[in-house]
């Protein structure tokens, strides 16, 4: 069945924004030594093993973080060997590494702030909802650390969770008609969420994703819904600015939705099945076009 085929490729899309390395660690400067997995780790996944739970063997998170960059790229080395560990070994070795970083406040402030970007923020090579929202959890109840600090992160967990990949994605939004609408109130199909704003990298996607000739074979056999969602202020002639918007789309605005959901980016892509529970989300309208062709 179409709609079948559509939920597996869907299903398959990437969550995070995966890539190598551009250098190998071993051939650049290091902020400090790294571990070297034994010979008796014949597999990937237990030289991976071996290698996070003894990353930070001689690095001393007690002593005040001088150079940030420094340790972010450290850090990110560090996240890079998740891809390819055990779930249980990476989530143990992170709550350790918290917990130890905690000793200075300083320093916690400056990891959180690396985790986010390495692990959450639009620039992080490797994206992981279930680590980050570890770190998050634990940035939240430090009561040493002020209370906007802990807010911002408490905020980021709860738009996580009511975000996560098997959730009932579903908000209010103001249709092409002025008319207040939710996600609930769609047919039952596979739909993409399409989250854009006013700037031009929207203006972009938006013309790729409504130009795309498979896109817009599945919207005529009602295999597929694209809803197009400004999540950006909206002048007060709304229903005339939708008229411009591709005619075959749900078109709407809810300019307060990403205080609501976990967006990233923008534009960006989730992805809902029939039951409007999410398969993917915050990817690009490319990996969209790639799924679908």
């Amino acid at each position: 069945m179409l709609r079948n085929r559509i939920l597996l490729v869907v299903s398959l899309l990437w969550l995070g924004v995966a890539s190598m390395r551009a250098q190998d660690a071993a051939s650049r400067p290091t902020l400090f030594p790294y571990p070297q997995a034994p010979d008796t780790c014949t597999t990937l996944e237990s030289r991976c093993n071996y290698i996070i739970t003894h990353f930070w063997d001689q690095y001393d998170i007690s002593r005040p973080i001088a150079d940030e960059d420094a340790f972010e790229g450290a850090f990110r080395d560090f996240v890079d060997f998740f891809k390819y560990a055990h779930r249980n070994i990476v989530m143990s070795t992170m709550r350790d590494f918290m917990f130890k970083a905690q000793t200075n406040t300083g320093n916690l402030e400056k990891v959180g702030r690396v985790a986010e970007r390495s692990l959450y923020g639009t620039q992080a090579e490797f994206w992981s909802d279930e680590v980050y929202v570890e770190v998050a959890r634990f940035m939240a109840g430090a009561s040493r650390l002020k209370k906007n600090v802990r807010e911002h992160y408490r905020d980021q967990v709860t738009r996580i969770e009511r975000t996560q990949t098997g959730a009932v994605l579903d908000f209010e939004f103001t249709d092409a008609q002025g008319d207040r609408k939710r996600l609930s109130d769609l047919p039952a199909t596979v739909a993409v969420v399409f989250l854009t704003d006013n700037g031009s990298d929207s203006s972009i996607d938006r013309l790729r994703l409504s130009t795309d000739v498979n896109v817009n074979a599945l919207i005529e056999a009602g295999q597929l819904v694209v809803v197009n969602v400004l999540v950006d202020k909206c002048s007060g002639r709304w229903t005339d600015e939708a008229q411009s918007l591709p005619a075959n789309w749900v078109n709407g605005y809810n300019e307060r939705l990403d205080d609501e959901i976990d967006v990233r980016m923008l534009p960006s892509c989730f992805v809902v099945d029939a039951e409007h529970k999410i398969l993917n989300k915050n990817v690009s309208v490319e990996a969209i076009k790639q799924a679908f062709d």
